[in-house]
């Protein structure tokens, strides 16, 4: 929680002067465990998810967290799917109670990484103090990635083509598609950005499909499969768009699994769509949700962070 503030730098000081008074300190054995299970939730993550995507970012995010860099873990993976940065914060806490009861310390400073291994071993050779750093190092790692691994992330953030189950209300217009928020003025596209088609937001995405976002009907599908529009029981008219020019693509990317007038409940597979593809065509990948007849409402209000689960409350509409 303190790297999230910054915080942790005040205690670089207090490390320094530790190592230069008393010749080792005490603090920073204490941190390794922090640091490691980053890297093993992380790595559950990478196991457990089947989003190509988040997979590469989990991977080369436990492997910068080895070497001590943990903000890609944090900010990018963990934080966000929520469970594994809570399991993690309990493993380290388990694995910084061990080392600081076994008396660990370094004898030289540097900041907490896999090398603080060989920075904990005492002048006079190894002994206890080592073995036990090294355990309690190993369980906050092993602790977090085993309960990542098993129950770290919700059905809907694993990947996959299933549909997912959503309680949606009236006014919830849910996130199509997991990835990171992007305000609609953002959107490298004159005409949506402008609101000139409605208002609404745009999701950079980072799995490879849309589900619907509310219990409804298909209104339109373009041929091309790129974008599709969406009629919710009560009434908002919502169009998703998938990727800016992607029309140009003559729907090579992009494949339908409804057709117009097509019944859905939130959750229901709509599209599926190759980033591959999309990506190396040139094509920005940032999809817009515009509310097409945006005029009948009196406020339509963005209820979600900088990034998004697929299935999440993303906006709330409201006539009155």
């Amino acid at each position: 929680m303190c790297v999230i503030f910054g915080l942790h730098w005040g205690l670089v000081p207090l490390m320094i002067n530790n190592l230069s008074v008393l010749g080792q300190d005490s603090m920073v054995p204490m941190l390794l465990p922090a640091v490691m299970w980053q890297v093993g939730a992380a790595f559950g993550v990478f196991l457990r998810t089947r989003d190509p995507r988040q997979k590469v970012l989990a991977g080369s995010s436990a492997t910068a967290g080895i070497f001590g860099i943990t903000e890609p873990a944090v900010y990018g993976v963990n934080l966000p799917l929520r469970r594994p940065f809570i399991f993690g914060c309990v493993a380290g806490a388990v694995g910084g109670a061990i080392v600081g009861f076994s008396n660990s310390h370094v004898y030289s400073f540097g900041f907490a990484n896999i090398f603080t291994l060989a920075q904990m071993i005492p002048p006079g050779g190894v002994d206890a103090t080592l073995w036990c750093g090294i355990l309690g190092t190993l369980v906050a790692m092993v602790l977090s990635f085993i309960l990542t691994l098993v129950a770290g992330m919700p059905a809907r953030a694993v990947g996959g083509s299933q549909a997912v189950n959503i309680d949606v209300g009236e006014k919830d217009i849910f996130a199509p598609m997991s990835g990171t928020v992007l305000a609609l003025d953002q959107v490298p596209d004159r005409t949506f950005a402008s609101g000139l088609l409605g208002e609404g937001i745009a999701i950079i995405p980072s799995g490879t499909t849309v589900i619907a976002p509310f219990d409804g009907e298909v209104a339109s599908l373009f041929q091309t499969g790129h974008a599709v529009g969406l009629l919710s029981e009560s009434g908002v008219e919502l169009l998703i768009h998938v990727g800016i020019d992607t029309v140009k693509l003559n729907g090579e990317p992009f494949t339908a699994h409804v057709k117009v007038g097509d019944k859905v409940r939130a959750g229901d597979l709509l599209l599926e769509f190759d980033r591959k593809t999309i990506l190396a065509a040139g094509f920005d990948l940032a999809t817009p949700i515009i509310i097409s007849n945006s005029d009948n409402y009196h406020a339509i209000t963005s209820v979600a962070s900088t990034s998004v689960e697929a299935g999440m409350p993303l906006l709330t509409v409201n006539r009155d």
